[in-house]
C-alpha cells in the first residue's frame, strides 16, 4: 500500500467529475420540435476540476485527477486526453459495467452562448477510504468542486492538515447549501457569479467577496464572464481584473475552468494575485476562441502576447 514516503508529489490534485463532451454550434438555439442543422461539431473531455487541471498541466503544472467514470469508451476517451495532457491518471479508476458522464452542448454561433444537458453517468462515488490521501498531502493544492461527496471533505481536512492549499470552484448553477461543510476549509476560492450570489445571499460583489473571506478564504474571486473577475485577499487587497478582448468568441464553454487552472499554475509559481488573475483571465479569453471547454487551452506564449498587447 502507497505510504506518504513514497507517493509521488504534485502541484495539484484534483477530485472532480471527469466526462465527455460533445458540442455542437447552432446558428440558433432550438425553440420547439423541428430540425436544427449543425455548423460544426466535436467531441472532447470536459468537466470543471479536470479541465483546470488539463489547462494547469499544458501549462507546465505536475497535476493528477482522483476521479472513478464508467469502463466504457467514453471512459476510454477520458483517459486518453488527460494522458496527452499530462495529467497523472493513476487515481482515476474505470468501474466495469457503468457509464461515464456524458454531455451534450449547443453553441450559439453569434455569441458563443451555451445550452447544455447531460447523462450523469453511473458509477459509484469515491469514499474516503478510496481516496490518495497520501498523494493529497504532499500536493501542493487540492482542486475541488464538492464532487465525491463527503469523501471531499475529508481530503480537504487531510491536505489542510499536512500544510497545503485548497481551491474551490463555485459553478454557477451548482450551489447547494451542505458545500458550507466544505467553504471554511478553502483557501482559494473562485466562484462565479451566481454561486456567489448565492452563498453571500446578496447581488452585491461586496458582500459577495466579504463572505468568502468571512468562511476564511485567503483568495476569493467572483468571475462574470465578459464582465471580468473581482478578487479580495485576507490582507484587505481588492481590485477588478477586466476581461481580455479577442476578436472573435468560437464558444464560452469551459472558460471559468481554465480560468481556474492557469490561476492554480500562476499561484504555485509564486506570483501576486493580480499578476495570478491577469494571466488567467487572459488563458480564458484565449480558450473562448476554439470550440469547446478545452478549445484552445493557449501556451505561456500567447497568453503574454495577450497580456502585452492590451
Amino acid at each position: 500500500m502507497e505510504t506518504t514516503s513514497d507517493a509521488p508529489s504534485f502541484d495539484i490534485v484534483g477530485i472532480g467529475m471527469s466526462m465527455i463532451d460533445l458540442l455542437k454550434v447552432v446558428e440558433e438555439f432550438p425553440e420547439g420540435e423541428g430540425v436544427t442543422e449543425v455548423i460544426e461539431s466535436r467531441l472532447q473531455g470536459g468537466g470543471p476540476v479536470p479541465t483546470a487541471l488539463v489547462t494547469a498541466a499544458k501549462l507546465g503544472a505536475k497535476s493528477a485527477i482522483v476521479d472513478r467514470i464508467g469502463a466504457d469508451w467514453r471512459g476510454d476517451l477520458v483517459v486518453h486526453e488527460y494522458r496527452a495532457a499530462g495529467v497523472d491518471t493513476r487515481y482515476l479508476e474505470l468501474e466495469p459495467e457503468r457509464q461515464t458522464t456524458f454531455g451534450a452542448v449547443l453553441v450559439r454561433q453569434g455569441d458563443g452562448a451555451r445550452h447544455v444537458v447531460f447523462s450523469p453517468g453511473d458509477f459509484t462515488p469515491l469514499s474516503i477510504d478510496e481516496m490518495p490521501l497520501d498523494a493529497i498531502k504532499k500536493a501542493k493544492v487540492l482542486h475541488l468542486n464538492g464532487r465525491h461527496w463527503p469523501a471531499c471533505v475529508d481530503a480537504a481536512l487531510a491536505i489542510r492538515g499536512a500544510g497545503g492549499l485548497v481551491s474551490f470552484d463555485g459553478g454557477a448553477g451548482r450551489y447547494h447549501e451542505r458545500l458550507c461543510e466544505l467553504l471554511p476549509l478553502v483557501d482559494i476560492h473562485i466562484s462565479a457569479r451566481d454561486f456567489a450570489e448565492n452563498l453571500a445571499e446578496s447581488e452585491d460583489t461586496g458582500e459577495q467577496l466579504a463572505a468568502m473571506i468571512g468562511l476564511g478564504a485567503r483568495i476569493a474571486a467572483v468571475t462574470d464572464g465578459a464582465n471580468g473577475s473581482w478578487f479580495a485577499t485576507e490582507e484587505g487587497e481588492v481590485f477588478h481584473q477586466p476581461a481580455f478582448p479577442v476578436e472573435a468568441v468560437v464558444d464560452t464553454t469551459g472558460c471559468g475552468d481554465v480560468f481556474h487552472g492557469a490561476f492554480l499554475f500562476a499561484h504555485i509559481r509564486g506570483w501576486s494575485v493580480k499578476e495570478a488573475a491577469t494571466f488567467a483571465s487572459a488563458a480564458a479569453a484565449l480558450n473562448a476562441t476554439g470550440l469547446g471547454g478545452r478549445g484552445h487551452l493557449a501556451t505561456l506564449e500567447e497568453i503574454r502576447e495577450l497580456i502585452m498587447a492590451v
